[in-house]
């Protein structure tokens, strides 16, 4: 008996019992399909982060202003740097005159610089007030942050030469002060208070929407300004010095070249400071290995999700089985007519690894479908991994083989007169 004619026998037995085949494709349905979401999800928030990262690390520079580690302490962690406390006096810090310095000693290489100078306050216009995010920031800031001024126009170097209490608001500052008018909030003068210093300040821009967030925790909205860090001291933000900032190269600068002349300047910039330096944090060197995080995630919860699918082969064993011994007389008529062990085997065996393809093309299918929807949820859409797909479609066969191996093994070693007698 060929192939061909034990896919024929099995697909009519299937047909015969529909419950009974629905049943049993249920746990190998819902095996691959979580192997598949897993994996689906999986490379799409390793696709989301990576892509972030692979910016900030090709352009971006982040720069850290640390105690000076011990030599027993000093690590190979790209991250070590953030974990070691910060400068407390502006003389171990870095002035904003030293970062003007800065983008002159490098002379059109640094496109822009931005500093993280912050703070939590309350805004008012008239009878209104809110909760905001205030942002001292610099010329080049907005740039940085891939922020756009969709209303008036952004923080200028005049503004910050000036000291101007200008601001530039988000639109969710605009909802909650001016009701959705962004053209009735140019040119208003506002009320800030941070830790109850109070303060004026006069909206000169209207950012596009932007929102934080991602498949880590859904989108995020909230109020924020953005004023210039020379006027930062009217509502008691630091703007004289701070520990880090981020430094954008120019497009045309080779990563490791622009981080290793940086560095080498900031060395120089901190030579007589025997408790502080000030270290480039090389975030691309990182992304092999958070790459390999990611993967290592996946298959750690793709494994979990196959418990499902071994639980699906149990109930395959189980049902082939009963199929067996429900089909002993045509196992024994069969072999009257001349039919061998390796047909008996072939043929429930093929049996068993239909009825896992099956459940495994339906998986696929739906946990694709279900990946795909929640990627495109988090403004991460991807196609399900191929690789994924082929490794489910295979283990799934693999599943029909060796759970469907001892049933069609008892099958072929059944004596045809025992077979025929029995009722």
């Amino acid at each position: 008996m060929d192939i061909r004619e034990s896919i024929r026998l099995a697909a009519s037995s299937l047909n015969t019992n529909k419950l009974r085949s629905l049943l049993t494709l249920l746990g190998i349905i819902i095996g691959i399909m979580a192997v598949i979401i897993i994996m689906t999800l999986g490379r799409g928030l390793e696709n989301q982060v990576l892509s972030g990262l692979e910016g900030v690390g090709t352009t971006t520079h982040p720069v850290v202003v640390h105690e000076r580690p011990d030599e027993e302490a000093e690590s190979d962690d790209p991250f070590a740097a953030l974990s070691m406390a910060p400068p407390t006096q502006e003389r171990d810090g870095v002035t904003l005159d030293q970062l003007q310095e800065l983008q002159r000693s490098f002379d059109g290489r640094v496109q822009a610089v931005d500093i993280d100078v912050s703070g939590a306050g309350d805004v008012t216009y008239g009878d209104t007030t809110a909760s905001a995010d205030v942002n001292a920031v610099l010329a080049g800031s907005l740039d940085m942050r891939g922020m756009t001024v969709e209303y008036g126009r952004g923080i200028t170097q005049d503004d910050l030469d000036g000291q101007r209490p200008v601001a530039v608001v988000s639109r969710e500052f605009v909802d909650a002060l001016f009701g959705d008018d962004e053209r009735a909030a140019m040119g208003k003068r506002f009320d800030v208070d941070v830790d109850g210093q109070p303060a004026v300040y006069t909206v000169i821009g209207v950012l596009e929407e932007h929102k934080s967030g991602g498949m880590l925790g859904g989108p995020q909205s909230f109020a924020e300004i953005f004023i210039p860090v020379s006027s930062a001291d009217r509502v008691g933000l630091e703007n004289s010095w701070v520990s880090n900032f981020q430094v954008q190269s120019a497009p045309d600068e080779d990563t490791a070249t622009f981080q290793a002349d940086l560095q080498s300047y900031l060395d120089r910039l901190y030579r007589g400071n025997q408790d502080y330096e000030a270290e480039v944090l090389d975030l691309s060197s990182s992304l092999e290995e958070l790459t390999g995080v990611f993967r290592i995630m996946s298959s750690v919860l793709s494994a979990i999700g196959g418990i499902s699918l071994l639980v699906g082969g149990i109930g395959v064993m189980n049902i082939m089985l009963i199929t067996v011994t429900e089909r002993t007389r045509e196992i024994g008529v069969r072999k009257a007519l001349g039919a061998t062990q390796n047909d008996i085997r072939v043929q429930f065996i093929v049996e068993a690894m239909m009825v896992c393809l099956i459940g495994g093309v339906i998986g696929v299918i739906l946990g694709g479908a279900i990946g795909m929807i929640a990627t495109a949820s988090f403004d991460a859409f991807v196609w399900p991994p191929l690789s994924a797909i082929a490794l489910a479609l295979v283990f799934s066969l693999a599943t029909g083989v060796f759970f469907g191996a001892y049933p069609a093994s008892k099958a072929a070693k059944m004596q045809p007169i025992e077979a025929l007698r029995y009722e």
